[in-house]
């Protein structure tokens, strides 16, 4: 039997179909790759998807154990911070200067005064008076101050069955030579002069 040639086809292969030779070890590109994805992932998948190093299926293990190591480092060095209630404190901001309160009420009677003035201003043109912008309490405090003004005011009369009271001591040709209140005279049943209008007190 003659030695085979070694030139030869082996047997079951033809000189067209070359025998498949056994996978050989990883080269030196695909070691840098696979260092990258595990120390700098995002640039060892880049390498790794855009040279075409590994299998398909290689490439999509390394992607996923990669992915894994990137969110256990996010977790591992995202700060965690205790967080703890505080209550709400209301204070003023520091640009803002609280004004005197003297100011302030100063303030708010020129607005009260001037509101009065432009009311008081319509109602004079529609043809009222003041008091038309009181309350019926307001002007029932003004009529009882207003006669109690009267009843302390001065007015005279004659000694002796005096029928009024007059403003002055002298009312036409009559002297009146008694000084009295308002008060007093009403009280003696006194009326007001109907010629020298002396103080008199609205009912």
């Amino acid at each position: 039997m003659s030695k085979r040639n070694a030139n030869a086809p082996r047997a079951g292969y033809t000189a067209a179909v070359e025998r498949p030779t056994p996978d050989r070890a990883i080269s030196g590109r695909g070691l840098l790759g696979l260092l990258l994805t595990l120390l700098l992932p995002p640039v060892g998948l880049m390498m790794l998807w855009h040279q075409g190093i590994f299998r398909a299926r290689g490439r999509m293990l390394l992607t996923g154990i990669a992915t894994l190591e990137m969110m256990a480092l996010f977790v591992v060095l995202t700060p965690h911070q205790e967080l703890t209630a505080r209550l709400p404190v209301p204070a003023a901001p520091p640009q803002v200067t609280a004004a005197p309160e003297g100011e302030t009420l100063n303030a708010l009677y020129n607005i009260e005064q001037l509101l009065y003035e432009q009311q008081l201003a319509e109602v004079l043109e529609a043809g009222g008076s003041a008091n038309d912008l009181l309350t019926e309490e307001e002007k029932l405090e003004a009529q009882n101050a207003q006669n109690e003004a009267a009843y302390e005011t001065i007015v005279y009369s004659v000694f002796n069955n005096a029928v009024y009271y007059h403003a002055s001591k002298v009312c036409r040709t009559q002297t009146n030579g008694r000084e009295l209140t308002v008060r007093d005279a009403l009280r003696e049943g006194m009326q007001p002069c109907p010629y020298c209008n002396p103080a008199t007190v609205t009912h």
